[in-house]
């Protein structure tokens, strides 16, 4: 069994690419190459910056997605594909690390309302607490109090996008701060209109509620600088064997069911 830390990072790496909300299907598989702490030769408890996924490759409806961990010198490392490009996007998939979709991006009936109306963001449910972070660098426009959302801030990533995150339980940025992406704003919460601890997310484009996930899965990729492309594809050559030895031995390795 993995790993809940490796678990999260598969979501996080191919949230882009796949929709593990809506199009995970029997038969669908995955194997992966991680880092595992030891003592005197013992696993040990996962411990902060340890766990990390070193190569992945998750096959969704018979599409090979593959993602190699790599970190050029100083530079922050990221993920990309045995091709080169990069598996990071301007926006994040999800401002939680890992949480359960309550009401998409559609019409749905008002819990507290009583009504049926356009739901114009997605809510995630998770724990009272939960960090929520920015999904993509940006500068805090708002960071208060707003009738039904209670707690909420707003991050504005240029000049067309901006993100929301509302009914939070605190508030951890002030308006006018720079945030980066994956940065914490606040924590879930129960403020405002609602019946439980959850987080409504909305993306706007000009002001306008769009879908999130199609936004995120649309938005532009991280480069790999072209000086580094020979040492990656060194880094790549040993990850994808390393990998494809994993899933030949059966080590790391699951089938959807």
């Amino acid at each position: 069994m993995l790993p809940d830390a490796v678990t999260i990072q598969l979501a996080e790496i191919f949230g882009a690419d796949i929709d593990f909300r809506r199009e995970l299907r029997k038969g669908d598989s995955f194997s992966v190459v991680y880092d595992q702490p030891t003592a005197d030769g013992e696993p040990v408890t996962w411990t902060s910056g340890s766990g990390r996924v070193l190569a992945a490759r998750f096959v969704n409806q018979g599409k090979a997605h593959e993602a190699i961990w790599f970190q050029d010198g100083d530079q922050r490392g990221s993920y990309f594909g045995p091709d080169g490009n990069s598996k990071l996007r301007m926006f994040l998939s999800s401002p939680l690390a890992f949480s359960r979709v309550t009401s998409g991006f559609a019409m749905r009936f008002h819990p507290i309302q009583k009504t049926w109306r356009a739901h114009l963001g997605v809510d995630y449910a998770a724990p009272t607490g939960t960090p929520v972070r920015s999904i993509g660098d940006g500068v805090v426009e708002f960071a208060g109090v707003q009738n039904g959302y209670g707690n909420v801030v707003i991050v504005r990533h240029n000049a067309e996008r901006s993100t929301v995150y509302a009914h939070l339980s605190r508030i951890g940025v002030k308006r006018g701060e720079r945030v980066g992406q994956g940065s914490t704003v606040g924590a879930v919460g129960s403020t405002g209109w609602a019946t439980g601890p959850h987080l409504h997310f909305e993306f706007k484009i000009d002001g306008r509620q769009v879908d999130p996930v199609k936004m995120a899965r649309a938005s532009e990729t991280v480069q790999l600088a072209a000086a580094a492309r020979p040492r990656f594809q060194e880094a790549a050559t040993v990850a994808m064997g390393r990998l494809d030895s994993a899933s030949r031995q059966g080590v790391a390795l699951a089938r959807m069911e």
